[in-house]
C-alpha cells in the first residue's frame, strides 16, 4: 500500500487522537494533575490486552503489547523499547507524541520514570496521577524514591481518567475448561498446599494471586475468555486456613465446583471480606511487589490486614514444568510446527503459480489452519512481516494490499494454545516461490548468520543457575563477530502466556537459568528498507550427566529450516552436523 493510500486513514486516526487528548487534559485539569502515567497494561498486569480495556491504546493509537506514555497538559510521550521504534512512529501522531525510543539497556518502566524525573527537574509537573489498578507496587515505590526531595507528588487513581473517555465494555467469557490434572503433573490442592507451606515458613497468613496466568495455574482451569490467552478474568487468594476463588464474568457452576474443592468460590463483590475467613488466626499479609498493584495492596489493608512482601511462590513453581507438563508442551509445539509448515508451503506454492497472496491473506490463512489442527485460540497476533516489512520486529499489522512476491523473504511469527492452555511460539524466515526460486547472496548471508547464532543458543551448555544474561552472549556471538545484532531479547519463557518469567534471556537478564524452564532462543537481523530475518525456536533446559552441575540446551520445536537460504560456506562442520539433525528431525 503506498503512502498516499494510507494517508486519509492515518489523518482520521490522528485527529481523533488529538480529540481525545484534548478530552484528557480537560479531566486531567478538572482533578488537579498535572501529568499523568499511562501503562500498558490492564488491572490484571496483563501484556496483551483487550483493546476496550487498554487506556494506553486508546489515548495514543499504538498498538503494541508494550510501551507506556506520559501526558502532561501540553506535552505526551510515548515510550518503547527496540522491539515497537518503527511501529510506534508509524502508528502514533508525529504532531501529537513524542516518541521515547529506549535501548536494550533500560527497561520501558525505567525510560518512563526518567522521562518523569526530567520534567520534574525542570518544574513542568508537580502532581502526578498514577493508575494504581495498573501499577505494581515496586513500580509505585521506584516512583517514590525518585521523586523523593522533588516537588512532584503521586496522585493515585482508580479508574484511570482515561476510562471515564472509552465506550461501555461487554464481558466476553468464553469457555472455561476443567483440566484432567493427571496430565499436568500437579493438582490444584497440592499447588495451594505449597503455598500455604510457603506461608507459613514465613510468618504469614495470606497472599493474593492476581496475575491471571498465575490463577490459571494455581487452579488447573483454562478459558478462552482473552486475547492471545488461555486464562479467565478473576482473582484469588490462599491463606493459612483455605483458599478463594472469584470469577469476575461468570458464574462457578457445579462442576467447577465440585472438580476444585480445594477452593471456596465467591462472587467478587465478597471477596475483600472474605479473605479473613481464610487467613485462621492471623492478619499478616503477604504480596508479591512485581505481581500485586498498588490498589489491591491498598485492598489488603482496607481489609483488615498488615502487609509484607514475599516474593509469590507460584513463579517459580510454574516455570519450572513438571515431566507430565512438558509432555503436553511438546505435543502442541508438534502440532504448531505442522501449522507453520504447512503454511509456508501453501504459500510459496500459490505464489508460484502466480496468484495474489497478501500479508493479510497469509494471516488469515495461517490463523484459520491454527483453528482447524485443534487450537482454541492464537498465542499473539500473527506477524506476516513480507520483504522490507520484515525489518519491524513486532510488525503486527498485516497489509491487506501488500502482495507477497516471489523471490522475497517472509517473516512469519506465530503460535496457539491447544487443550492444556500451553502456549506455542515459532518463527520461520523463508524464501517466497517454489524450489526453482534462488536467493540472493546477502539473503542467504545473512540468514546463515542468524542460524549460527540460532545453533549457538539451541546447543550452548551453561553452568546451573547461569544468568539469562550469559546465554544472550552466547547466541550473539556469531552475529557480532560480522558486525551485527538486534535490538530485542534472545528469549522468554513460555508457558500459560507466551511470554513468561522466568527465565529471561536478553542482555540485562541476571535471572538465573534452571532445568524444566522453557524458553524461546531467537536472533534476528533486522535492516531498515531492507527487511528483517529471524529464527526461533523453543528449547528446555536438561541435566548433563557427564558434566555435573552443567545444564544443555535442548530445543523442542522442529520445523523446517529453509535450505535455500543456508550458506554450507559459511557454517562450521559441528553447524552442518546440528542442522543435518535438524533437518531429519523436522521432516520425519
Amino acid at each position: 500500500m503506498t503512502a498516499t493510500t494510507h494517508a486519509p486513514a492515518a489523518a482520521a486516526r490522528h485527529a481523533q487522537n488529538r480529540e481525545r487528548l484534548a478530552q484528557l487534559r480537560a479531566a486531567m485539569n478538572t482533578q488537579k494533575l498535572d501529568a499523568l502515567l499511562v501503562r500498558s497494561t490492564d488491572r490484571y498486569l496483563n501484556e496483551y490486552v483487550p483493546q476496550a480495556d487498554s487506556t494506553r491504546e486508546f489515548i495514543t493509537g499504538f498498538t503494541g503489547s508494550m510501551g507506556d506514555a506520559l501526558i502532561t497538559l501540553t506535552e505526551a510521550f510515548l515510550v518503547v523499547d527496540g522491539r515497537y521504534h518503527l511501529q510506534a512512529e508509524q502508528e502514533a501522531d508525529p504532531a501529537a507524541w513524542q516518541i521515547v525510543k529506549l535501548t536494550l539497556a533500560e527497561p520501558i518502566f525505567t525510560g518512563l520514570a526518567n522521562k518523569l524525573l526530567a520534567l520534574v527537574r525542570e518544574d513542568k509537573v508537580h502532581a502526578v496521577g498514577m493508575e494504581s489498578d495498573r501499577t505494581t507496587v515496586n513500580d509505585k515505590e521506584t516512583l517514590e524514591r525518585m521523586l523523593a526531595g522533588t516537588a512532584a507528588r503521586l496522585v493515585p487513581v482508580s479508574p484511570s481518567p482515561i476510562e471515564a473517555l472509552m465506550p461501555p465494555r461487554t464481558a466476553r467469557p468464553g469457555d472455561l475448561r476443567v483440566l484432567d490434572e493427571a496430565r499436568v503433573g500437579k493438582t490444584s490442592a497440592e499447588k495451594v498446599a505449597a503455598i500455604q507451606a510457603a506461608l507459613k515458613a514465613g510468618g504469614l497468613d495470606l497472599i493474593l494471586v492476581e496475575r491471571l496466568d498465575d490463577l490459571a495455574y494455581l487452579t488447573n482451569l483454562r478459558a478462552d475468555e482473552l486475547p492471545y490467552q488461555a486464562t479467565f478474568k478473576g482473582m484469588g487468594a490462599v491463606g493459612r486456613n483455605g483458599a478463594l476463588l472469584c470469577l469476575h464474568t461468570r458464574q462457578p457452576g457445579a462442576v467447577l465446583t465440585a472438580a476444585r474443592a480445594a477452593f471456596r468460590l465467591v462472587p467478587e463483590a465478597d471477596f475483600a471480606s472474605s479473605l479473613v475467613s481464610i487467613a485462621g488466626q492471623g492478619r499478616k499479609a503477604a504480596y508479591d511487589g512485581a505481581a500485586t498493584t498498588e490498589r489491591n495492596r491498598e485492598l489488603l489493608l482496607q481489609a483488615g490486614f498488615s502487609v509484607a512482601p514475599l516474593t509469590n511462590p507460584l513463579t517459580e513453581m510454574k516455570a519450572r514444568k513438571t515431566p507430565e507438563e512438558l509432555a503436553r508442551m511438546v505435543e502442541a509445539f508438534g502440532t504448531a510446527d505442522g501449522v507453520v509448515s504447512a503454511c509456508s508451503k501453501w504459500l510459496c506454492e500459490r505464489v508460484d503459480k502466480g496468484q495474489r497472496v497478501s500479508e493479510a491473506d497469509f494471516a488469515q490463512h495461517v490463523e484459520q489452519t491454527f483453528k482447524e489442527s485443534g487450537a482454541t485460540g492464537l498465542s499473539f497476533k500473527v506477524i506476516s512481516a513480507a520483504g522490507a516489512n520484515g525489518a519491524i520486529v513486532h510488525y503486527s499489522t498485516p497489509d491487506p494490499e501488500r502482495v507477497i512476491k516471489q523471490g522475497e523473504l517472509m517473516l512469519l511469527d506465530t503460535g496457539a494454545y491447544y487443550g492444556e492452555g500451553y502456549a506455542t511460539d515459532l518463527t520461520r524466515t523463508f524464501l517466497v516461490g517454489g524450489p526453482q526460486v534462488v536467493a540472493t547472496a546477502e539473503q542467504k548471508r545473512l540468514y546463515t548468520l542468524t542460524l549460527k547464532a540460532a545453533i549457538a543458543g539451541m546447543t550452548a551448555v551453561v553452568p546451573a543457575g547461569a544468568p539469562g544474561i550469559a546465554l544472550d552472549a552466547i547466541t550473539r556471538r556469531p552475529l557480532w563477530e560480522h558486525g551485527l545484532n538486534y535490538n530485542h531479547g534472545t528469549g522468554h519463557g513460555v508457558g500459560i502466556n507466551v511470554h513468561e518469567a522466568p527465565p529471561s534471556i536478553s542482555m540485562r537478564s541476571m535471572l538465573p537459568l534452571n532445568v524444566g524452564y522453557v524458553f524461546s532462543i531467537e536472533p534476528g537481523v533486522y535492516i531498515s528498507g531492507w527487511g528483517g530475518i529471524r529464527i526461533e525456536n523453543l528449547c528446555t533446559l536438561v541435566e548433563l550427566a557427564d558434566r555435573p552441575g552443567f545444564l544443555q540446551v535442548k530445543p523442542l520445536t522442529f520445523s523446517p529450516l529453509d535450505a535455500r537460504l543456508i550458506d554450507d560456506a559459511i557454517l562450521t562442520p559441528p553447524e552442518r552436523a546440528f542442522v543435518a539433525w535438524f533437518q531429519e528431525k523436522a521432516h520425519a
